[in-house]
């Protein structure tokens, strides 16, 4: 397999000759006839190489493939030398004729005469070549085109995604059932995944992960790719990166261990660890220490993805479930699904047949059933699927494992990929650790300063739409996986399976030499190293020897360097590196002799401290991608690197130079600054290669109205998203100006507008305008705007789908120009007497206005035509209305039928919703500190609607008026229930017992309204009850807990019940001065907080016998001094309890001896004892 794309460099240089690019540079170079028999040799070369790929299984074949791509290599370098010096010659004298006079006045030039020698070497070299190709029986055969046609490539097969995931429903509800169980009795138990590579084992975690009932379940979630790596910081960082959304990287381990520890104390959650190899026994105790030192609920569980049979011993696994293979009729309906989707072959019964024998020999191994179905989705004729289908029949050995088909089935897709260029992609994705998030921008652009992504000679497609296509056909051939999409649907990033990982590494093999030190040194001996073009250096512990590197060929083209020694000696020794990437933290300083690297496209320092690049850096002509961190500034002549197409940068930049950078792509964030030298924004004005997102800042110190004008983004076809950012805090008379003549393209699809001081619209956003420029909208955020008085037409914009409004503190109206449509008459038939329905909003489906303090009038739409109807919000998923304060009334917002989400706070004057109809999708529902909300219904609905048989979720929170609420009996859905002084509400539910699906329930307000039979509720989980703070509330109310015949005193009679309450919180009675006696029948309770008692000064010795009680939370009880004996118990948090912190002083206290056998003690947020917890 490491032969598999020997000859690829050649075509490579073939089709760098090819370009039109390098016709104007023999030109300028004068040596136009050289490079023209350099092209014809490579033609002549490129006849044999047809042959010599079928025939690479042979030695000489392989050697003379490899001969080749060493002079081909030779060849790219001087081609990329070539191109460089017409770069700087046309940089440093900026005219073109002088170029030309330079080059041409003298055909004795040295680097003419140089560059002459140096193709007249190569074509000595290949035409050796050309005779050994046919003493070893090479025969020319016409060229085809094997690079794919971009345009015919398309991403109709549906990726694999949970539509496609078959055969796995007992799975799936296996696994929920063990992580949302309370049968455990150890802490964190861990439940594993296990079966053999690509059987989909993560695939069924992410299924489980995601699943609604494990959602609800855990307060947290959080994913950690393993893999091979089980270092406990990492996967510590990793945590906390998955918990934040944001890179981390902290050193400090006390911080780190803080930081997760805010996040997670107290709570429930979940931990996956997948694809683990760890079989230290020690190491895993390691990590399991960190975190039951962390803390967390005690229902918290750790679900593992693994292969290997010892890593479940190592972990002392609760539960385990195995992963079989997916039967014979589950493998046809996968591949079924993936090779007859939309764009594929017409299923006939000739290819269903074919195909169903073909599935049998992948072994029910999804991975391999997966990558075959990618490759059958690519064939269109039948005698295609019979090659496949003979190719195929031996993997029928009965002695073939599963992941040997895997394999099988990956190579077979790799080996029909059309082009080696699309081979030499896919190689090169493995240069990146196992498990790795591969950001596609990234892919692609290393794949473009590799030369691999060329368009043909003629083309007007871009090398990133290319590059985009080719992962995209990997992603059909299941080659990467695990596609991420944004909002707008691009692919973000992907992985790749380890198995085609381990696949890929040997393709590359022959390329890439990994030089990594960990116990001792280990150099390259023994290995050919000095062919190597590709290098990975891992050295953190500084143990490579400088000799060693000499050993690697100077002509090495990419370096990956996790290593801060002899990074100077690294640059000086290899000068014709096309990437570079450098990955350590403790490199703050860019060597000078970078600049010397003159063909180097692409270069990322993200994972550095380099703050300041050298002036030498301004002499990099060919760099295509630069990606950085901490940089601060600038070197002067930046604008030099004329080629420059994508610059990411974590900061915003003033760049100065800009303007001469007119290939760029890519500007994330731009600041705009007012002093001289700084970023003008008039020099975006020739930058209209400008494409993705673009976010301008600073606006506030635009010079005038002029500066916007030049900036031209009208011109900017391929920004799809604007951000447009002003410092609300700096008095700015310009705003309204600069804004309206910074009217973008009409493919906008995103715009946000921030902070700017203007008090009207401009007029491209205003009825009748608005659809030249926003036509593709599909998102708009509208933020701090605080003289704005006017909102913008949007209602007939058919693509847009969020719209967030917030801080927009002038705003007293939405008016009937905020759909768009003031007059619908316009919209009727020719035929008066017919109907005509008008939809509004027709792809909305997030709707957030928040912080509009003078918004007093909402309008229902106009309708000025009695045969008209409006469709109003037909897709609209999430409403969220907060801090509208004086709004008292919402309009007609339609049926909502599509409504999931549905969140209205702090709206003091709203007194109902415009609820008519029965919302039969809604999900959640939230409403908290609306004082003067009585119904949820507008005044002409039905009482006690039906309609809310899928919510799942109610928190209803300070609305002491609201009456008007669903019946209780439709609501046979809910899983959680929050209800916080909104007694009326409690006195309408008074049978709460009958929610048969709940399993989290919040109580709080006055006991007088407390439901009783709550025991009865026998999934429930979790209960919070109390908040009896009201000094007229019935004090014989707090001395019983809220339950049937509780109160009779009598214990007798108590049977068992809560069955599934596992986690019980007490908050807020007053006047109580022991715990009710009912909660020591709890049977399967684990943890218990007791808080704001003030009057209890004793803890009941029951409590302590509590059998399955492992965690206890006292706080704010000012009274209490006395605990029980707790045997049991795992896990002590004392708070705000001065007489019981006393007492429970470490070693010296009265309470101590009854507490210190508890391994985590924790007193007023100090850890005062942390051990390793259960077993």
């Amino acid at each position: 397999m490491a032969d598999a794309i020997l000859g690829a460099v050649a075509e490579g240089v073939l089709g760098k000759l090819l370009s039109l690019s390098f016709e104007e540079i023999g030109l300028a170079l004068g040596v136009k006839n050289e490079l023209k028999k350099l092209e014809n040799k490579l033609l002549m070369i490129q006849a044999l190489l047809s042959d010599a790929q079928s025939k690479q299984l042979t030695i000489p074949v392989q050697l003379w493939l490899k001969n080749l791509d060493s002079i081909a290599l030779d060849a790219d370098i001087v081609l990329d030398e070539f191109g460089y010096e017409v770069l700087r010659k046309k940089i440093e004298t900026r005219k073109r004729d002088g170029l030309r006079r330079f080059f041409c006045c003298s055909n004795q030039d040295p680097f003419r005469l140089k560059m002459a020698h140096e193709v007249k070497n190569i074509m000595v070299s290949l035409e050796e070549a050309f005779k050994e190709a046919n003493q070893i029986g090479l025969r020319a055969v016409e060229p085809t085109n094997t690079r794919p046609n971009p345009r015919e490539i398309r991403l109709t097969h549906p990726l694999v995604d949970d539509s496609e995931i078959v055969g796995r429903e007992d799975d799936i509800s296996s696994v929920k059932r063990m992580l949302t169980s309370s049968n455990y009795k150890k802490d964190l138990p861990v439940i594993a995944i296990v079966g053999m590579g690509g059987q989909g084992k993560t695939t069924l975690a992410q299924l489980v992960y995601k699943n609604d009932a494990v959602v609800r379940h855990f307060d947290e979630r959080i994913w950690v790719c393993v893999s091979e790596d089980f270092k406990v910081e990492r996967l510590m960082n990793e945590m906390l990166q998955s918990l934040t959304g944001k890179k981390v990287e902290m050193t400090n381990w006390e911080a780190l261990v803080k930081e997760l520890q805010k996040k997670l104390k107290e709570k429930r959650y979940l931990l996956v660890l997948d694809d683990v190899w760890n079989e230290n026994h020690e190491e895993w105790e390691s990590m399991r220490n960190c975190l039951l030192g962390i803390g967390g609920s005690k229902e918290s569980k750790i679900m593992v993805t693994t292969r290997n049979d010892v890593v479940v011993e190592v972990m002392r696994t609760s539960d385990c479930h195995l992963l079989r293979i997916l039967s014979d009729e589950s493998s046809w309906i996968l591949l079924d699904k993936i090779t007859f989707a939309e764009g594929g072959p017409t299923r006939t019964q000739a290819l269903v047949d074919i195909g169903k024998r073909i599935v049998r020999r992948c072994g029910g191994v999804p991975l391999a059933i997966k990558a075959i179905g990618g490759l059958l989705y690519s064939k269109k004729a039948a005698w295609e699927w019979l090659e496949i289908d003979r190719t195929t029949q031996i993997w029928n050995n009965p002695t073939s494992s599963g992941m040997d088909r895997a394999l099988s089935a990956i190579k077979l897709s790799y080996d029909h990929l059309p082009s080696l260029s699309l081979k030499q992609c896919f190689a090169a994705c493995s240069i990146f650790p196992k498990d790795t998030l591969l950001k596609k921008d990234k892919l692609v652009e290393m794949w473009m300063a590799q030369g691999l992504v060329n368009p043909p000679k003629g083309s007007d497609l871009q090398m990133e739409d290319i590059g985009s296509n080719y992962v995209n056909m990997l992603l059909q051939r299941s080659l990467l996986q695990n596609p991420k999409k944004d909002f707008f649907n691009n692919i973000t990033q992907c992985k790749m399976h380890d198995l085609v990982h381990d696949f890929s590494l040997c393709v590359l093999k022959i390329y890439c030499f990994n030089m990594e030190v960990e116990s001792h040194d280990q150099t390259a001996a023994g290995n050919d190293i000095e062919a190597v073009h590709l290098l990975l250096i891992s050295d953190k512990q500084k143990r490579i020897k400088k000799e060693n590197l000499k050993r690697i060929s100077s002509k090495l083209r990419t370096l990956i360097l996790n290593s801060s020694a002899y990074l100077e000696d690294i640059l000086e020794s290899f000068r014709y590196l096309s990437t570079l990437i450098v990955q350590n933290s403790e490199v703050d300083v860019l060597p000078t002799a970078i600049g010397d690297m003159k063909l180097l496209r692409y270069l990322d320092i993200t994972d550095t401290m380099i703050s300041r690049l050298p002036d030498s850096f301004t002499k990099l002509y060919n760099l295509q991608t630069l990606r950085v961190h901490y940089l601060e500034e600038l070197p002067e002549g930046f604008g030099k690197l004329i080629n420059l197409r994508n610059f990411y940068m974590s900061r915003e930049f003033s760049i100065s130079g800009i303007k001469q950078l007119t290939n760029l792509r890519t500007l994330s964030e731009i600041r705009v600054v007012r002093e001289v030298g700084g970023f003008q924004l008039e020099e975006l004005e020739n930058l209209d290669s400008l494409r993705g997102t673009l976010k301008i800042s600073g606006l506030e110190d635009v010079s005038g109205p002029e500066s916007a004008t030049k900036a031209n983004l009208l011109r900017k076809s391929n920004i799809h998203m604007l951000e447009l950012i002003w410092d609300p805090h700096v008095e700015d008379h310009n705003g309204i100006e600069i804004l309206e003549d910074l009217k973008p393209h009409s493919n906008l699809k995103s715009l946000t507008i921030e902070g700017c001081q203007c008090s009207s619209i401009p007029s491209w956003m205003v009825t009748k305008n608005h659809l030249s420029v926003l036509y593709k909208l599909v998102i708009i955020k509208l933020w701090n705007l605080p003289y704005f008085k006017q909102i913008p037409s949007l209602g007939d914009l058919p693509y847009l789908q969020v719209i967030e409004m917030e801080q927009l503190g002038s705003v007293e109206c939405i008016g009937s120009e905020f759909y768009g449509c003031t007059n619908l008459d316009g919209a009727s038939s020719s035929n008066s007497h017919e109907a005509v329905v008008t939809t509004l909003f027709p792809a909305l489906r997030k709707l957030d206005l928040a912080d509009m303090n003078e918004l007093s009038e909402w309008s229902d739409a106009m309708i000025r035509s009695n045969s008209s109807s409006v469709n109003l919000f037909p897709l609209l998923e999430e409403l969220k209305l907060y801090c509208l304060q004086k709004l008292d009334l919402l309009p007609n917002l339609g049926d909502l039928k599509c409504l999931q989400r549905l969140t209205i706070a702090q709206c003091e004057n709203l007194t109902c919703l415009p609820i008519s109809k029965e919302l039969v999708s809604l999900q959640k529902l939230e409403i908290r500190w609306c004082p003067n909300l009585t119904s949820l219904f507008s005044e002409d609905s039905d009482e006690g609607l039906q309609g809310f048989g899928s919510i799942e979720s109610i928190h209803l929170v300070g609305c002491p008026n609201l009456v008007g609420v669903p019946e209780i009996h439709s609501l046979q859905s809910l899983c959680q229930l929050t209800i916080i002084r909104c007694d009326r509400v409690l006195a309408s539910w008074t049978r709460l017992e009958t929610l048969t699906s709940l399993e989290d329930l919040i109580i709080s307000g006055s006991p007088r309204f407390w439901p009783t039979n709550l025991q009865d509720l026998t999934r429930m989980t979790s209960l919070e009850i109390g908040g009896c703070y009201d000094e007229d509330d019935d004090d014989e109310a707090l001395d019983y807990f809220p339950w049937h015949d509780s109160k009779s005193g009598s214990n007798n009679n108590i049977q068992p019940c809560f069955v599934s309450l596992t986690s019980l919180k007490l908050t807020g009675w007053r006047n109580l001065k022991s715990l009710p006696e009912p909660i020591q029948y709890i049977s399967a309770l684990r943890d218990l907080t007791i808080d704001t008692f003030a009057d209890l000064e004793v803890l009941p010795e029951w409590l302590g016998k509590i059998p399955s009680l492992e965690g206890l939370s006292i706080s704010d009880c000012k009274s209490l001094k006395q605990l029980p004996n707790l045997n049991n118990l795992q896990l002590l948090s004392i708070r705000y309890c001065p007489h019981l912190t006393q007492r429970c002083a470490k070693d010296s206290g009265a309470e101590w001896h009854k507490i210190a056998h508890i391994p985590h003690i924790e007193i007023d947020g100090v850890s005062v004892k942390r051990g390793t917890g259960g077993t």
